[in-house]
């Protein structure tokens, strides 16, 4: 296997997760219940949406000639935080979704994160 081009890393997180949501997501609908399949499928859609919007953000505040003073970026932020938080509530509270396959889906993300580490960190080259 070959190193991963740092600057390529965002697009790699980002193609990894959806692979392994993909995964998981399929996983979960053929061993598990439906209810579960579904949280799986909206946590990870939700972190994985998360995640973009964030780079993006924050390519977008990098790129600025001008900076942007701290409360408008601050809130931007709460934005995308409040957003998140009132989606995971309409998940949680419809009952339509399974708690733990919401947190397998969350942690989507950071699965891919710490195995991109992992592999960065033990793969020593050709």
């Amino acid at each position: 296997m070959a190193t991963i081009n740092e600057a390529r890393l965002p697009v790699c997180i980002l193609q990894a997760s959806i692979v392994l949501l993909v995964i998981a997501t399929t996983t979960s609908f053929f061993f598990y219940t439906s209810s579960v399949g579904f949280g799986v499928l909206a946590g990870g859609s939700i972190a994985i949406i998360n995640f973009v919007w964030q780079r993006r953000s924050l390519g977008q505040l990098l790129q600025q000639e001008a900076v942007p003073s701290a409360a408008t970026t601050a809130i931007r932020y709460l934005l995308r935080l409040s957003i998140t938080a009132v989606i995971l509530y309409i998940v949680l509270t419809s009952g339509h979704f399974s708690i733990i396959g919401l947190l397998v889906g969350l942690s989507v993300i950071v699965a891919v994160i710490i195995a991109l580490t992992l592999y960065s960190a033990f793969y020593k080259g050709d």
